[in-house]
This record gives C-alpha cells, structure tokens and sequence, in this order.
C-alpha cells in the first residue's frame, strides 16, 4: 500500500507490515520520535519513517484542555528549533498539534488518550495476547466473585476464557466492534481503546471498565455500557421505525439527551430506534409525518429526522415564532419552499389551525391542492429538449394577443404584471408594448393565501387609465393584483410576492418576517375576525422603516427577530435596479456608502440622510433619493391611450410635476394623475382622480 502523506511531501510511503529494520537496527517514527514495532509506512528514497497509526493522525481535533479553537496537526515545530508540549511541559521536534491564535501546542501523545498508540484491534486481541482464548456457549455459572476482565461485570452467558491464566470474557465483551457509530456522538466514529479511570461524557461517571469508546478528534469519552444500553418495552412502530425504550442503569441517576425528532432535550429514559439510531422522547414516537397549517402557503408540511435526513435549508428561523431553528434536529419542513418550523411549535399553535393529514406513501412531493391549481395562461405552443419542455407561446387572460418567449431585454422595459424591470426569460407581445415576467406568469389564477381566510383571484384590467391602490404598500399600481370577492381586499402582485413566511432582502443580513400581530390585519374582515389594513387601529404604535424612517401607513411591515431591524412594505418591495432621464447608466439601490461624506440628492438637490436608502451610480457618482429616482407613481404605467365619447382626440395618461395647467371641467390645476389630449393643437387636460372630472368625459 502507498500513501502521500503532508510530512513528507517528496515522496510517496510504502506500508511495510512487519518490525522495521534499518543497518540492523530499530527505526525510529518521525512522528513520534518513538521506535517502531509493528507496522509502518517507510521511504524508499530516504531516511525517513511513520508508525501506521501516526500516518493515520486527523488534521484538525478539538481537545478540553484548549477547547477555544480547533488544533492543526504540524509535521514540525511552529518555532524556530524545538517546542514545548503545554500539557506535559517536555520539548520535541516532531508532530504537533498547533493553536495559531494562540500559540497552544500538544504533543501528539498528550493530545490522545494514554494506550492510543498500542491499540489496533479487537478487545479480546489486545486483552490476552499470551494464550488462546476458548469459547463457552454454555450458561455456564464461573463462580462467585468472577469478573469479565473487559467490562468488569459478574460472568454469565456464553464467554471466552483461558484456563491457564483465569481469563474470561463475556462473548459479547470479545466481539466489541473496534470502532463505533453512535446517536450520542453523531460527528464522529468512536474508537474501542484502553481506559485509564476516565469519565464518560454520557452519564458523567468514572468508567471502571478496562476498556471504553473513545472520539480521537473531539476526545468524546463512551461507557461501554452507555454505547450499548439494554433495551426493554417495544414502542408502536411509526414513520418506518422500531422504537424501544432504552433502561436507566442503576449507575445513572437520568440519562440526559437531545432529542432527534424535536431537537429539545430530555432528562428520561428515552426511546431508541435500533435500526437508525435515533433517541427520542415518548411523546415523540407518534408524530404524525405530516400536518397541515394555515400558517404556511402550502397545504402540508413534512417531519424530518436528524442524523436520519438532515433539510438542506437556508432558513433558521422558525416560520412560526420566528425564533432559531436547529436543522441538526428534528423540525417540520415543507418541500416546496424554504419554510420550517419548531415541532413544538407545528403542533401546539391549535387545533383550529393544525390537523394531521393522511400520508401518501407514493407521495415525494407536496404541491399545492388542485382546486388552486388553475394556470392563469394556455400554452399555445411548446418545444422539448429531451426532458425539459419550453413553453415558447402563450395566451394570458391578461392581454388580447399571444405572448412568446424573449430572452433579450432592454433596460428600460417593465414588467406589466408586477411594474419592475423586467428580467429574462420573458413574455412578450408582438403587437404591442405589453410585457409579463416569468414570475408572474406562473402566478396560480386563484390562490389559497396563510394569511386571508377566503380565496384571492388573480385580476386585471384592460382598461388603459385604470388606477387601482394597493391595500398593503397602500400606493397606486396598474397590473396584476390578487382580489377577495368577500371583502375587496386588494393586493399589488409585488407586495403579495414579499409576503411570505420569511424574506430575504439585500439590505438586511437576516431574515425578515411578518410578525404574527401584522397577519391578523390581513385577514377578511366579514364575521369580524380581522381588520383590513386600512381600517386598522389608529393608536397602535407602528414602528418606523429602517429603510426610509418613515412610520409604515398601511400597518403592515417586516421585522427581523435577530435585531431591531423593520422594513415598511414601500421600501420592502423597492426594485434593485432603476432608470433615471439624468443618467444614462442604470441606478441601484444602495444601502450604505462608505465615502459619502457630503450626501445629497443630484435630482432635487436636496440633503440626504446617509443613513437611509438611495439610488447610485458608481460610473457617474450619481445619488438620488427613492422618490426622485423612481417618480411619484413608479408602478403605474403612463402613457396609456384611450378615447371617450366626449372628447375628439384620444387621451393619455400623465403625471403632472411642473407647469400645472388648469382642468377644463373644475378650473383648477392639474398636479397629480390626468388624462391629458394627445394632439399636439389641443391643450384638453382633466383631473384623473376626481370623480365629477373624470366622469364628465
């Protein structure tokens, strides 16, 4: 066998399985300064050796005696010439374990248990190397006072003995596995090896037994008895697992552990599944593998075991009381999206909002129900590509003509559906300046939402000047929205996107979430189980926006459970990227900037506050406040024609900032939304959002 090893980075070593000899003499371990008796790895070019087991040595270990940072295994002293071990004080120049920060080194027999390096097999083969051991498969009683030499218990059962030393061993006792996997220490395999009145770290006992299971890189002592704890009371079998109660050893007072379904600890005699090696309690043997909660999108969310499948989530927060959540353990989890949540949590917010829902052992993913499952488009037509299907052509409920697939996008183009720059792929038409983004397509036609007891339907209108306010951001918007029927709650596609069980937002480390007293406000008010967001209290103290600073009008905002960080739903749904007649370069949203010593905003000239949010080029050196950067309306789309029966020349949609001219039917002036003649000889203008104005047309 040949191995690279980093100590001697010249040349390959070549394992030689008998006592090493070099001019007659013992060799000595580079490794160890130790002289070497049984196998080891050796250059063939040069002078220069390693025992097997100092080859083998982990890169990295944890040790009690320095336990602030991990030690780097060294093939040489860190100093100039030789070091001090700072557990046994003796100086070397071999391996060391070596703390950089703070220059904390071990020998490498210090940094392991004494007996370490004499130990490479089984309890019998190193208990008794002088006679062969004879196999008893009687219940064969060895008198009184008899003790197995292993794990100092009175003899029993089928044993191993010589007769010419007195030696026994319970059967079980030889047959220890040398090396271990186990629940109580998951991170690494535990090794069989001579114990010298060490304590384990399980029950916190002096270990009496000759030998115990012992961790190399985290030095993790193990009874042999806790490693294999007598089993009694088989448990109802659930979630594909044989669960049995683990006894309490009359040495232990409790057995303290974490358990693997709830990630909470216990202080019991736990139950054990003997196949996955899980630990849990009582009560956690019968969850049900899956609930469903009105908290959360989807209609189900699934119970994962720790170490048996660890989620890969990016989310460690619970979606329910929004506090940490530990993956190492066991938590509820949908498939579908980043949502998880306390098992504790999952199934005591109530029995009106939580109920077990049947499994499908067929099932591998769960989706939404059918019933919210209608597309809001028809595929006209499609391609493939082995397996992948692209939809190439649609027909969307929200436009007249067909929309096809465009991967090319000019900067300056908005999504029609949601009033952000669009991005690719996307959905365009032919015939006119219409444009949906890949994300709105794929919003449901009618959609069962956590937070609103009846369902939202997806809703447009083709009429050009139709204005519509967002009863969440509470700003004007012309797109896609979501509607309830029962109480005419209106919500802005982008507002509805960001309300979800947790937001990841650039201007913030954490996560953010909408705190459980901002979801009753969300709710329909018919039968008075809510107050929609614009009837909400007027005394409530509603924090202000670490974005703007500005108190959040519509009552609804995100707040982060790491710090005292809230974001206001305006700045919460600000588009990254932005367009600005005054730069030809796009502007990003900035949230800090270091160099801004004297800040201002280039449009209105005005101070800004560095601390809050803006617009930036950096080509340009271009800063503009949110409000001057995007305009006034930055989700409605201007420019929109139409005709009415009382007036000759078709009307567009403007905003009015400068010039104000007079409305033809009240004489006052036109500062905000109007409906203003596109022939340039006629200088008809009306009020948009006057009813006896608009009307009059």
């Amino acid at each position: 066998m040949e191995i690279e090893h980093f100590s001697h980075p010249d040349h390959p070593l070549i394992l030689i399985n008998q006592v090493l000899e070099y001019s007659c003499e013992l060799v000595i371990c580079s490794g160890c300064e130790g002289p070497i008796w049984g196998p080891g790895y050796s250059c063939t070019s040069c002078y220069f050796f390693l025992h097997k087991k100092c080859a083998e040595l982990p890169r990295e270990i944890m040790r009690c005696i320095h336990p602030r940072h991990p030690l780097h295994l060294l093939p040489k002293s860190p100093y100039k010439g030789e070091y001090g071990c700072d557990r046994c004080q003796k100086t070397c120049k071999s391996f060391v374990y070596h703390c950089s920060v703070c220059e904390f080194d071990l020998d490498i027999k210090c940094a392991f248990q004494p007996g370490f390096f004499e130990v490479d097999s089984q309890a019998h083969q190193f208990a008794h190397k002088d006679h062969p051991l004879i196999l008893n498969e009687e219940q064969e009683y060895h008198g009184e006072g008899v003790q197995c030499c292993v794990c100092k218990e009175p003899m029993s059962g089928p044993s191993y003995s010589c007769t010419s030393c007195n030696f026994f061993l319970h059967k079980k006792c030889a047959e220890l596995p040398p090396e271990i996997k186990q629940h109580l220490h998951p991170e690494h395999p535990l090794r069989l090896l001579p114990n010298h009145d060490m304590i384990c770290d399980f029950c916190n006992e002096t270990c009496y037994e000759s030998f115990l299971y012992f961790c190399i890189v985290c030095e993790y002592n193990l009874h042999i008895k806790c490693a294999f704890p007598p089993c009694i009371d088989a448990a109802d079998q659930n979630q594909r697992h044989q669960f049995r109660r683990l006894m309490n050893p009359l040495s232990l007072k409790s057995i303290s552990f974490t358990c693997n379904a709830c990630g909470t600890d216990g202080d019991d005699s736990p139950f054990w599944c003997t196949m996955c090696q899980l630990v849990v309690h009582k009560k956690c043997i019968s969850l049900p593998r899956t609930l469903k909660t009105e908290l959360h999108q989807h209609p189900r969310i699934i119970h994962t075991y720790h170490p048996q499948k660890r989620i890969e989530s990016i989310n460690k927060y619970c979606g329910i009381c929004c506090r940490e959540v530990d993956t190492e353990y066991g938590v509820y989890y949908c498939p579908d999206c980043d949502f998880v949540a306390h098992v504790d949590c999952s199934g005591e917010y109530g029995d009106s909002a939580t109920e077990i829902v049947v499994e499908n052992e067929e099932e591998q993913s769960v989706t939404v129900d059918d019933q919210f499952n209608e597309p809001s488009f028809r595929v006209v037509r499609e391609i493939k590509h082995g397996e992948e299907r692209i939809i190439e052509e649609i027909e969307h409920f929200s436009h007249q003509h067909n929309l096809i697939l465009t991967d090319k996008v000019d900067d300056d183009l908005k999504c029609d559906g949601c009033m952000l720059p669009i991005s690719t792929p996307f959905y365009s038409c032919a015939s006119c300046n219409f444009f949906l983004d890949k994300t709105c397509i794929e919003l449901p036609r009618r959609k069962k939402w956590q937070y609103h007891e009846n369902q939202l339907i997806l809703s447009w209108s083709r009429g050009p000047h139709d204005l519509f306010y967002c009863n969440v951001c509470r700003q004007y918007f012309r797109g896609l929205r979501y509607k309830c029927d029962v109480c005419a709650l209106w919500i802005d596609v982008r507002c509805f996107k960001s309300l979800e069980d947790s937001t990841k937002h650039g201007g913030h480390e954490h996560p953010l979430y909408l705190p459980a007293d901002r979801k009753n406000i969300l709710r329909c008010n018919i039968g008075g189980r809510g107050l929609r967001p614009w009837v909400a209290a007027d005394g409530e103290n509603i924090p202000h926006c670490s974005g703007c600073c500005v108190s959040e009008e519509s009552k609804v905002f995100l707040k982060c459970v790491v710090c005292d960080f809230k974001l206001g739903m305006k700045c919460a749904t600000l588009p990254y990227r932005a367009r600005h007649e005054y730069d030809d370069h796009p502007l990003f949203l900035t949230y800090i900037n270091a160099n801004d010593y004297q800040p201002s905003c280039i449009i209105c000239e005005e101070d800004r506050d560095p601390k809050l949010w803006f617009y930036r080029c950096e080509e340009c050196d271009f800063d503009a406040h949110p409000e001057c950067a995007l305009g006034k309306y930055p989700y409605v789309k201007l420019g929109g024609v139409r005709t009415c029966p009382k007036h000759p020349h078709p009307l567009a949609l403007v905003v009015k900032t400068e010039d104000y001219p007079a409305c033809d039917t009240c004489g006052e002036l036109c500062d905000d939304f109007a409906l203003e003649c596109t022939d340039p000889n006629c200088s008809f203008i009306v009020h948009r959002n006057r009813k006896q104005c608009f009307n009059s047309l």
